[in-house]
């Protein structure tokens, strides 16, 4: 079951990866800056889940549970975080695009790999400095 998991994340991250290469000679013109900007962060979440997905396939290998109770703590905080700041993402979004001409997936797609950028920030954080006081999570 564990195995699974990492095999999971490893064959996610080279399919983004994969796919955003496609993407990117597909166009073969010229990439504007929005363009290289969210290859940017596709690369950077790609690159995360490699990490993590070897760093977990290294601790399995030492015989080291997958995931220990901080851990698991660490992530549900940062996604709760993230959520919540996901809510000011999605505000501030609909307030500058509402009156302008992009097409609908420009603003999705902004905050969907916002959201991502955010959990990846607050799980990054709490790994960092730890959680406060674990029982109100």
């Amino acid at each position: 079951m564990k195995n699974t998991k990492t095999a999971l994340i490893i064959i996610l991250a080279g399919t983004i990866t994969f796919s955003a290469g496609l993407w990117a000679y597909s166009t073969m013109e010229h990439l504007g800056a929005f363009e290289i900007a969210i290859a940017v962060l596709v690369a950077f979440i790609a690159i995360f889940s490699l990490i993590i997905g070897m760093k977990r396939i290294k601790d399995e290998k030492k015989g080291l549970t997958a995931e220990d109770e901080l851990s698991k703590n660490i992530k549900q905080k940062a996604a709760a975080m993230a959520f919540m700041y996901s809510f000011y993402l999605w505000t501030a979004i609909i307030i500058f695009t509402v009156d302008t001409s992009l097409q609908i997936e420009i603003p999705i797609g902004i905050g969907i790999m916002g959201m991502g950028i955010l959990f990846i920030g607050f799980w990054i954080y709490y790994s960092k400095t730890g959680i406060d006081n674990e029982s109100s999570i």
